[in-house]
């Protein structure tokens, strides 16, 4: 079987970009390069310097430089929607996996389609995104969920949405749940993490929320919680906003400015993936309050850590918590500032987060997750090589 993959929004730039969908594409990748099975794989990829840094390669797997910019939207979707059919006809590929929701409208017909749906925010909550986000998504991620042979979740919750909201027949879904970096489960010296905390000012500890700054990240309730945290429980922690820029994000700066927060909150921008971990391991607690996520891998991350966490009991975010996590309704401000104050003080819930750190690690492997995702690949050819052959004696008849 010959796979190929639309890699286009993998992207090694410092800003919001380098996010969850780009790390979730580069793990694809690389864990691919060391188990590839007997498949052939070809990747299309944003140019040169991208092939250049992704970590692995394997015989097996055949990267296509691209010379589209991704930073330039328009110009990725006319490459994706216009120019990747013909390269599927000319390569003769048997599966496209797309995996940032979206496969081209002209799919050719010896090719069957998987995509993966990493949320469905822009039904659940439109008022969230910008006008052409819902727009690109109504009609492009609409349309392929509708056209793709199989559908990959990342998580039972999304599953769930492309049922209700989107129609999807459940036998087209298939739950495989994104992979974390192992890196963060590795013990880091107090040394370290100490030389940390001084480097940004947080000797005395902090509170951590990683993420783009954006509505769906629910970021102003979580400044309400912690000015709650503050007053009522004398708490003296600061709080690191860490994250790029992203979309409608000018009411988190006024909400720390109307509480006189500025000499308490820190906003270090986007933070390189190799300084990540040391935000998780640095934090007293983590904290990722959003109103909805397709998975929300953060969370994760940091329980691989060993680092506590609090975040909401809403759409996937339970599953991302492994039954680790405390989880709190998203707009319970007082709610928050109670599990807030028990992450930083409870002992005993802190040391179950530092003895389950492994096993959240091993659940949300590279190789699982890529061993189920190849899975997907082949129910896929197959039940399109039925759907012709039954085309076919139709047409005979």
């Amino acid at each position: 079987m010959h796979v190929g993959i639309n890699a286009q929004l993998l992207s090694y730039s410092q800003n919001y970009r380098n996010g969850g969908v780009s790390r979730y594409i580069r793990f694809l990748l690389t864990e691919l390069a060391r188990q590839p099975g007997e498949h052939e794989y070809t990747v299309f990829v944003n140019g040169e310097e991208v092939v250049e840094r992704l970590a692995a390669y394997h015989p097996r797997i055949t990267y296509v430089p691209v010379p589209w910019p991704e930073e330039r939207p328009a110009a990725r979707v006319a490459w994706e929607q216009l120019t990747l059919p013909s390269l599927i006809r000319q390569k003769r590929i048997d599966v496209l996996h797309s995996p940032v929701n979206v496969l081209p409208t002209f799919l050719p017909r010896v090719c069957a389609g998987v995509i993966t749906l990493h949320d469905l925010a822009f039904l659940r909550f439109p008022h969230v995104l910008t006008r052409p986000k819902r727009l690109y998504h109504r009609t492009f991620t609409m349309r392929s969920l509708r056209q793709a042979t199989m559908i990959i979740s990342v998580s039972d919750s999304t599953r769930q949405d492309a049922i209700e909201l989107a129609g999807v027949a459940a036998e087209r879904l298939h739950t495989v749940y994104p992979c974390i970096d192992q890196r963060f489960a590795t013990d880091i010296d107090e040394e370290t993490i100490s030389h940390f905390r001084q480097k940004y000012g947080l000797e005395n500890g902090f509170l951590l929320y990683l993420g783009t700054l954006e509505p769906r990240k629910n970021i102003t309730t979580l400044i309400e919680a912690y000015a709650r945290l503050r007053e009522v429980y004398q708490r003296r922690e600061k709080l690191a906003l860490v994250g790029g820029k992203g979309w409608l994000y000018e009411a988190i700066f006024d909400r720390v400015r109307q509480l006189g927060l500025e000499s308490e909150v820190v906003f270090p921008g986007y933070v390189a993936d190799e300084e990540q971990a040391l935000w998780y391991h640095a934090a007293g607690a983590f904290v990722y309050p959003s109103l909805y996520e397709g998975f929300g891998l953060p969370v994760a991350e940091a329980l691989a850590a060993g680092t506590p966490v609090v975040t909401s009991t809403v759409s996937s975010l339970p599953e991302a918590g492994a039954g680790v996590a405390l989880c709190i309704e998203p707009q319970d401000v007082e709610g928050m500032a109670q599990a807030l104050y028990r992450a930083l003080t409870d002992e005993e819930y802190r040391q179950k987060c530092r003895t389950m750190a492994g096993e959240v690690a091993r659940q949300f492997s590279a190789q699982r997750m890529v061993e189920q995702t190849v899975a997907v690949y082949e129910r896929a050819a197959q039940i399109h090589a039925a759907n012709n052959n039954f085309q076919r004696v139709s047409y005979v008849h």
